[in-house]
């Protein structure tokens, strides 16, 4: 009987049961259900801090593979809002096991899945999970939202230069932001260099040049540079302000409020989970703090203007570059295409953005003409084609060898046998402590053998033979070739990026693996 166990601690609450105790209740349930089968157990167990109101999470992601691929008999949760939040994905979830023929159990609800009133009560359950994980998420923005207002500092990491104190209001102290001299001349310096013409790019190279660190004594990388800069925190509370988060669509006070006095605080400035936070410019709710402000609003517009322009620069789309995506530096970093017009004359250019950000000690690539590269790279093909077995397949990393797994993994099982045996001898005697957490060590590393065994078989299945894969990738460079003028740039890319999983230029070699 082949059981897959997922747990997943509540990204809501730190009282929720602990993985390892979802873990062991489920084993436990497992085995008195199933006293006398042989049981396998298989735990997801990596979606820890992950939140249940959708399916993406890296372990459901491979439970939901295995039930596919016809691993799993049983798919087995401690509760089951630890598998899905959401009545639609479960519904889908639920009946992708039927149609595998997988069983699904849950500890702590018991419904019977094989009758119509257990399925229809255990939609409920499902939904009454949904709207639990609607409601505490509504409560807690909420919260968050009545003390942004007021200009509490709703907590979190502070923003750099900034820190925190405790303010007694109405009789309640409260914690608010106010201005570090020690530390805020680093948030003026970037916005003057900003001002003066530096781009983002250019200023974390002469932040790394300079030995500029953030407050935690790291570089100082792009994203960080301008998640401070478009921080509203800095930014004076005039009626300038006022009209330019307005315009914005942010939530603001009475503009009245806007005496230009004081700095602001922006509440909902990101999205997204734990794992991943988004910069978003929607939805800001924008209050006055008791702070003093960092940069005029006239400066901190200005700022803005100046980063927009950076970024629309970058986000300028030339059709050249059949190699973009794919071709990397000698470093390993991935080259970017840098294209401007001068005279009315294109110019375009790849580049190592690592050398570009972190200088020449770091990387001594230099520029190199796209057509130029583009050209070897096509010359190359054309030996491919004349040459199949030029064909040079990248090889796979990591792969095990599976009988070796399974001769360890019977030499595990023997181990344990032997210490089954020691333990009836010796279930009265000291030494039965002993050989229970010898048997409990063997356990888990026969668990981890059986984990790396069944992925590797899944990978060997759905594995071409490595003629197939040579005969896929020489048609596709003879259908690249023989279309080129009638594709797409994008279309050229995209093949490109399909066949070529390996392209690297050293100096003016260029190597290539497919």
């Amino acid at each position: 009987m082949r059981i897959g166990i997922y747990p997943r601690k509540s990204v809501y609450r730190d009282n929720s049961d602990s993985v390892s105790v979802q873990v062991k209740m489920c084993k436990d349930y497992a085995s008195i259900l199933y006293r006398d089968e042989h049981l396998d157990f298989y735990v997801y167990d990596k979606d820890e801090g992950y939140s249940g109101k959708n399916t993406n999470r890296p372990s459901f992601k491979e439970l939901m593979r295995d039930v596919k691929s016809g691993k799993l008999d049983i798919v087995m949760v401690y509760k089951l809002d630890r598998i899905s939040r959401n009545v639609q994905e479960f519904a889908t979830m639920y009946e992708t096991m039927q149609q595998h023929d997988v069983s699904f159990i849950s500890v702590k609800e018991t419904f019977d899945t094989s009758t119509p009133i257990g399925r229809t009560v255990m939609y409920i359950l499902a939904a009454f999970a949904q709207l639990e994980r609607e409601n505490t998420s509504e409560r807690v923005a909420d919260s968050m939202r009545s003390l942004g207002v007021t200009g509490r500092w709703t907590g979190g990491k502070l923003p750099t230069g900034m820190a925190s104190t405790r303010k007694k209001v109405d009789g309640k102290e409260h914690s608010y932001l106010v201005v570090d001299n020690n530390k805020i001349g680093l948030v003026k310096m970037l916005g003057q260099m900003i001002l003066s013409g530096y781009s983002i790019t250019s200023l974390e190279r002469y932040c790394r040049d300079n030995n500029i660190t953030s407050q935690s004594g790291k570089y100082l990388n792009t994203s960080q540079i301008h998640g401070i800069l478009t921080n509203p925190v800095y930014c004076q509370n005039d009626l300038q302000a006022y009209y330019y988060f307005q315009d914005k669509g942010c939530t603001l006070p009475d503009e009245r409020c806007f005496d230009g006095t004081k700095g602001l605080i922006a509440y909902g400035r990101t999205k997204g989970t734990a794992q991943k936070r988004i910069l978003t410019s929607e939805n800001w709710i924008i209050s006055i703090g008791i702070h003093d402000w960092v940069f005029s609003s006239d400066d901190f517009i200005a700022i803005q203007k100046r980063i927009g322009q950076n970024k629309q620069i970058r986000k300028q789309k030339h059709e050249v570059g059949i190699l973009k995506g794919v071709l990397r530096c000698k470093c390993g970093r991935l080259m970017h295409n840098r294209v401007y017009i001068k005279n009315g004359k294109m110019f375009a250019y790849y580049y190592c953005q690592e050398r570009d950000r972190k200088g020449l000690q770091y990387c001594d690539a230099e520029f190199v003409k796209i057509d130029v590269i583009d050209d070897m790279f096509f010359d190359k093909l054309r030996e491919i084609r004349l040459n199949p077995e030029y064909v040079y397949l990248a090889t796979s990393n990591g792969t095990a060898d599976t009988d070796g797994l399974k001769k360890e993994i019977r030499a595990v099982e023997r181990s344990l046998e032997n210490l089954a045996t020691q333990l009836q001898e010796n279930i009265s005697s000291t030494a039965s402590k002993y050989i229970i957490s010898q048997m409990e060590t063997l356990d888990r590393k026969l668990d981890s053998l059986n984990r790396e065994l069944h992925s590797e078989e899944v990978r060997k299945a759905n594995e071409k033979t490595e003629e197939e894969e040579r005969k896929e990738v020489f048609n596709n460079i003879c259908f690249l070739l023989d279309n080129l003028d009638m594709l797409s740039y994008k279309e050229q890319n995209e093949l490109v990026r399909k066949i070529v999983k390996r392209c690297v230029l050293d100096g003016k070699n260029l190597s290539i693996s497919f």
